[in-house]
């Protein structure tokens, strides 16, 4: 089936949905909506998101008109998971399951998307072997038994040379190139977050992957290591310099910046002074206790919380409760509070439903999965959203791009 074809296909699909919503429409009580209103209304969203995933496949199918030299490896890319799709379905046919005309054109927009989001980020981001997935009729299946009816399966990205000299496999199997590689340990550099460079929550092995960036990259990330592992930093306070000032052999109460000559005072971290600075800390302490703020135990920066629960991750990497400031798992406080469950849960609602006056009983369903899934580890089913590489976990309901669920998450 050529692309105006899937196209009518899906338009077509789309105008008889609205046609039946609309005669549905008004037949329920106001607020209040009856299962099938709700089944049209989930085919409605899906329709609505294959849509845009179509849109995304033929922006990135345009592309390949202005650059030649990647046209011919987008098309092998794509060639590959439309060969992995039909494969699958095939099997999908053999194993006596069925699948409706939307799955069907989802799954394959989906797989060619997968193609050229690989190609283009030099990434394996499809390889999910290691994990159970979900069937269509939602039963659990071990990789090993559904090997044939995977399109996602793990391959080295279509852009990179599979030559391990230049390739970095991650603890968790997915494939980086040269450059990946290097922007993630830069990136990294930059942004705490991400670091140390990790795929999966699984951190690179350090030497595999000096072998891939220069001198001067690997002098910054050990510079950078030496500092995200100081739990009491100290920075320059002179705002054009803020340079890190690592720890010495001898404990002083002033340090002076190396690159501007500014002095500043080690406990408070202010410009050296000559009064004490006990009460300066204290009447800030006692300002963020009044905001309800709260303050990390292992780097003493403080945080705030404005959505959410109360499980913290500090930029720093440690994991407390925002009530009681302990380790996480570790004290017995609510894990979530009212106010911000139910403003999540109404966030969570008007996405799914695409209302920005979503029902109270959907309201009401989102904040269940919720609370019910406050410990969630983003290790479930990842669903592509509206929008370039959007995803969100379905346990969590955390929206996330691409990247960050990988390295970041």
């Amino acid at each position: 089936m050529d692309d105006p074809t899937k196209e009518l296909v899906l338009r077509l699909m789309q105008d008889d949905m609205r046609d039946t919503l609309g005669y549905t429409k008004g037949k329920s009580r106001a607020g209040q909506m009856t299962d099938h209103e709700l089944a049209l209304e989930a085919w409605a969203r899906e329709l609505r998101h294959c849509a845009y995933i179509f849109e995304d496949y033929k922006m990135a199918k345009s592309l390949t008109r202005v650059t030649p030299h990647d046209s011919v490896a987008i098309a092998a890319a794509t060639a590959e998971e439309n060969r992995a799709f039909r494969d699958r379905i095939a099997a999908v046919q053999l194993g006596g399951l069925n699948q409706s005309a939307p799955e069907l054109i989802l799954g394959w927009m989906n797989a060619a998307l997968a193609g050229i989001t690989d190609l283009m980020g030099g990434l394996n981001l499809a390889s999910e072997r290691s994990r159970p997935i979900e069937t269509i009729k939602g039963r659990r299946l071990s990789s090993v038994k559904t090997k044939s009816l995977v399109a996602e399966s793990s391959k080295v990205a279509a852009a990179c040379n599979p030559d391990s000299r230049t390739h970095l496999k991650s603890p968790c199997s997915h494939n980086y190139c040269r450059s990946c590689t290097r922007r993630l340990v830069h990136d990294s550099c930059i942004d705490e977050s991400l670091f140390p460079p990790k795929c999966c929550r699984v951190p690179f092995p350090l030497p595999e992957i000096k072998t891939l960036l220069d001198k001067e990259l690997i002098q910054i990330f050990e510079e950078k290591t030496l500092e995200y592992n100081d739990l009491n930093r100290t920075y320059c306070v002179t705002p054009s310099c803020s340079q890190y000032l690592p720890p010495t052999p001898v404990a002083l109460t002033v340090k002076t910046c190396l690159a501007c000559n500014t002095e500043i005072c080690s406990t408070c971290k202010q410009q050296a002074h000559a009064s004490l600075c006990v009460e300066r800390e204290a009447d800030f302490l006692k300002m963020a206790k009044k905001e309800g703020w709260q303050r990390c135990a292992r780097c003493r920066n403080i945080v705030e919380l404005r959505s959410g629960c109360n499980h913290i991750t500090c930029r720093c990497g440690f994991q407390f409760c925002y009530i009681c400031a302990l380790k996480w798992k570790k004290c017995r406080c609510e894990v979530w509070d009212e106010h911000r469950l139910f403003d999540r849960a109404h966030q969570v609602a008007v996405r799914d439903r695409d209302n920005p006056q979503p029902a109270r009983q959907e309201v009401q369903r989102a904040a269940q999965g919720l609370y019910e899934q406050y410990s969630c580890e983003h290790d479930g089913r990842w669903r592509r959203r509206n929008g370039q590489y959007l995803c969100d976990c379905q346990h969590c309901r955390i929206e996330a791009c691409i990247r960050c669920r990988y390295n970041r998450l």
